[in-house]
């Protein structure tokens, strides 16, 4: 569980919280003692410099007398962590290792020293691996984000405004609301702490800002805000770390997911931007973080990677404007329904001046495993990493044609009307995915740290994007990476674009990243595997709803084949057949999981029968997820 994510979720507390960094911080700890104690163990020489000598007195073995009192802190440091979480004994905070300098500047010294001794190959060698480890993970390995929905930030402030000041927060307007924020901002009367907080949900919230003015500040990273849509939402997070007195401020990193979010994002950060007090308060700094996942749930995969490409741009000129530093926050899935892809291409599709050196991107679920799970692929995915950054930044794609961008645009809107037609003018394609899809058995899956609901409705709309992507994956038709883009591709082909189509695949990253991802959903989908589950589950009108389905893909294939070059197309081939051998073997997963979700339908199957069949369910889940690789 991500102890930090508690977007939606209701078992992320802020208890949960500081279990998570104690958990991290002694398992740091544990690394480093041991680092420590073979350092202590290896370096037995006597000439030091003089302040190692001064600090050690006349010692033969000045090195390990100098080094063992921060070895036997981080010591005590992991001792008192694990007594603290097992036995539930008071923790000293002032005994733990505060941050990484404890550490680094003794190591520092000793490095120095050595140097100044002849001892260079000592000082280079584990000596110095050891300080870039420290430097790198710190006292708890890795950074936790916090991430909240803003919806819970306003129902606090609403509780808060209503017992200090009797004002009804979620009433006001955006402009009276930034008022009101900017003027509790600039005061900073803390009052929070004083007022007795009745509601359960904003008493949590409130606790996991108490949460972090307690814990370092090394171990924290950015306050993620899920949701966000307007200007005062980011500023009540600041608002909200006034009140709670953290001294070092974590940065609030607003999260634009759905499409009309995209679309207003650029106004919401220009009303920040332009205060004078804001720009001082971030020192000019910004990090804005781009969903993908609801985003495409949304509107459709082409749709919401054209608002995320135009966000990008309009972002950066506002920046470029305000003098802010923008750092973008990508957050991506593993599936192309969640911005998924190879890396190279997805970050030479960004916009000229958009990475310049620095980005956060989000790997996630199975993909973590697969990028990292091993040394050799962890090592040359980290370089892919590198490299597609350097390559961005210096070598940055050309500017985009207008005549370019009036196409896309027109073919975003078709996209768009044709994604949203299915999902809200037919009772019966809903009711497709409810029964023809595993959706209800997800929850049940011990791979995901989040409920499959933000709220308890059921409806497409509160589905979160993970699981939405999933179920169409599960029966092959990874239906979020590609309904609507057929309309949108039959509009782009027709005679009047096709100079403009050809110059975009030939000289566009952004279009050819794009097509590319598409080639590879047209790959891994098997329209006939729909129709053994339709067979199993479905009604006379749910396989019409599949019939149009696969009408429907059908088509995209012959447009997707018209548009691309041949020698293109041939080249992708290549790359699929790895994709191509697991299919064989997936296939018979997906025969079994839709008997087996027929026989948990069926009323005759004893309750010890349907826990045998749930476990079946359960593991062709799994072994499909893990034959599709990129299916979160």
């Amino acid at each position: 569980m991500d102890g930090g994510d508690r977007d939606g979720n209701p078992n992320v507390t802020a208890e949960v919280t500081k279990k998570v960094l104690l958990f991290s911080r002694w398992q740091a700890a544990k690394l480093y003692e041991k680092e420590l104690t073979k350092l202590i163990q290896d370096l037995s020489m006597e000439e030091c410099s003089p302040k190692i000598k001064k600090a050690t007195g006349n010692s033969f073995e000045p090195y390990r007398v100098f080094l063992r009192p921060i070895r036997d802190k981080v010591r005590l440091t992991h001792q008192l962590i694990e007594n603290h979480l097992n036995n539930n004994s008071i923790l000293d905070e002032k005994k733990l290792i505060q941050n990484k300098n404890e550490i680094t500047l003794p190591l520092r010294e000793v490095r120095k020293s050595l140097k100044l001794n002849k001892g260079d190959h000592i000082a280079n060698a584990d000596l110095l691996d050891l300080m870039r480890r420290v430097r790198c993970f710190g006292i708890n390995l890795a950074k936790l984000d916090i991430r909240q929905e803003a919806d819970r930030h306003r129902k606090l402030l609403n509780e808060l405004f209503r017992k200090k000041y009797n004002i009804q927060y979620n009433s006001l307007s955006e402009k009276e609301k930034i008022k009101l924020l900017n003027k509790s901002i600039k005061e900073k009367k803390y009052f929070v702490d004083r007022i007795k907080i009745t509601d359960k949900e904003n008493k949590e919230v409130w606790n996991t800002f108490k949460q972090i003015s307690k814990s370092p500040n090394e171990c924290l990273g950015a306050y993620v805000i899920s949701m966000t849509s307007t200007a005062s939402d980011i500023l009540s997070v600041y608002f909200l770390q006034i009140q709670a007195q953290i001294k070092n401020f974590l940065r609030v990193v607003p999260l634009f997911e759905t499409l009309d979010d995209l679309k207003n994002a650029s106004s919401v950060m220009k009303d920040l931007f332009k205060l004078s007090w804001y720009r001082k308060m971030t020192k000019a700094k910004q990090e804005v973080m781009i969903g993908y996942s609801d985003s495409s749930k949304d509107a459709g995969k082409l749709s919401a990677s054209w608002h995320q490409y135009k966000l990008q741009e309009e972002l950066r000129g506002l920046a470029k404007k305000y003098m802010f530093d923008l750092v973008f926050f990508h957050g991506r899935g593993g599936s192309p329904g969640r911005g998924g892809g190879p890396i190279q291409a997805t970050l030479k599709s960004q916009p000229a001046g958009t990475v310049n050196g620095k980005i956060r991107i989000t790997d996630q679920g199975e993909v973590i495993q697969q990028k990292y799970g091993y040394k050799p692929i962890a090592e040359y995915n980290l370089c892919s990493y590198i490299g597609a950054v350097m390559d961005a930044s210096l070598n940055p794609p050309p500017r985009s044609k207008p005549n370019w961008r009036e196409l896309i645009q027109n073919m975003s809107d078709i996209s768009t009307s044709a994604y949203r037609k299915y999902l809200n003018q037919s009772e019966d394609f809903i009711r497709y995915f409810k029964t023809v899809t595993p959706h209800k058995s997800l929850g049940k899956l011990a791979i995901g740290s989040r409920p499959t609901k933000r709220k308890n409705v059921d409806n497409i709309k509160g589905l979160r994007a993970i699981p939405w992507v999933f179920a169409w994956t599960q029966i092959r038709l990874m239906l979020p990476a590609w309904l609507g883009t057929t309309e949108a591709l039959r509009y782009g082909s027709i005679k009047k674009f096709k100079k403009t189509m050809m110059d975009m695949e030939k000289n566009w990253p952004y279009f050819v990243s794009t097509m590319d991802i598409l080639d590879m959903v047209i790959s891994k989908v098997d329209p006939e595997i729909s129709v053994m589950y339709e067979n199993n589950l479905a009604d006379a009108s749910l396989r019409r709803i599949g019939k149009k389905l696969r009408y429907q893909f059908d088509a995209l294939v012959k447009l997707h084949n018209k548009i691309t070059p041949k020698e293109v197309v041939k080249e992708r081939k290549k790359f699929r057949k790895a994709l191509f051998i697991r299919s064989n073997y997936t296939e018979m997963l997906n025969i079994l999981q839709a008997n087996i979700m027929n026989k948990l339908t069926n009323k005759k199957y004893k309750k010890l029968d349907k826990k045998f069949l749930d476990d079946a369910l359960m593991t062709s889940i799994a072994g499909i997820s893990a034959a599709m690789k990129n299916t979160g």
